[in-house]
Parts: C-alpha cells; structure tokens; sequence
C-alpha cells in the first residue's frame, strides 16, 4: 500500500515528464496518422523547431515511409520538397540503419530527379551496377 502511495504522489506532483524530442516524436505521429495533405507534410517538415526536435520529426517521418511508401515517395517528389528536405531524409535513414528496407523500395525507382537523387545515396544497394 506503502508503494501505491508513493508512486500515486510522484505522479501527482512530478507528472510525466516529456522533453522537445519526445513531443516532436509525438506531434509527428499524431500529425501522420491523421492524414493530412503531402503539402501539409511537407509545411510541416519545413517548420524548425529546433536541431534535436527537428531530427526527430525527420526519424518519424523516416519511419512512417517504410510503412506507407508510395506515399512517402510522392511526398518527397513533391514540387515543394527542398534539396534539404532530401538531404535530411537521407541523413535520418543513414542514421537508422534500415538501408535495406529502403533499397527493395527504390530499386525500380529513377524516373525522377528526386528518386535519382535519394537512391544513390542509400548505402549497401546494390542496383546491378
């Protein structure tokens, strides 16, 4: 009983604490699973919110085109998608190290500039060349 008192005061009066990177991990979430618009998304990347936040927004959106790629590929083929935009993109999945989850996605992909562009940055594909 003891032990359900202390933890009902801690939470009481410390709470749940919850810094920028993990309010940016949750905003995203909650701003990709709402559907929104690919411009939406984009205006939404392009908002700065801080080095740290910023990354996480990218690793979320990283995240959510491995399971929603068509969706992710024409987002990023957007006409509004910035050449940071791409860098950053590629930089989160360097970071995560999911290049092969990546590769079998852009394996067929180089018809657009932007396509081209993310596909010969993936590390470890090997596209026949």
């Amino acid at each position: 009983m003891k032990l359900l008192l202390i933890l009902l005061f801690v939470w009481v009066f410390v709470g749940c604490e919850c810094d920028s990177i993990c309010e940016a991990n949750r905003a995203t979430k909650k701003l990709l699973s709402s559907n929104p618009s690919n411009e939406r998304i984009i205006d939404y990347l392009n908002e700065y919110t801080g080095e740290a936040p910023g990354a996480a927004t990218y690793g979320q959106f990283v995240n959510w085109g491995l399971i929603n790629p068509d969706r992710f590929v024409a987002i990023l083929n957007h006409p509004k998608i910035t050449q940071r935009n791409l860098d950053l993109v590629v930089y989160k999945i360097a970071d995560y190290g999911n290049h092969s989850e990546w590769c079998q996605i852009y394996s067929d992909l180089n018809k657009n500039e932007n396509e081209k562009y993310v596909r010969d940055r993936l590390l470890g594909c090997n596209y026949g060349l």
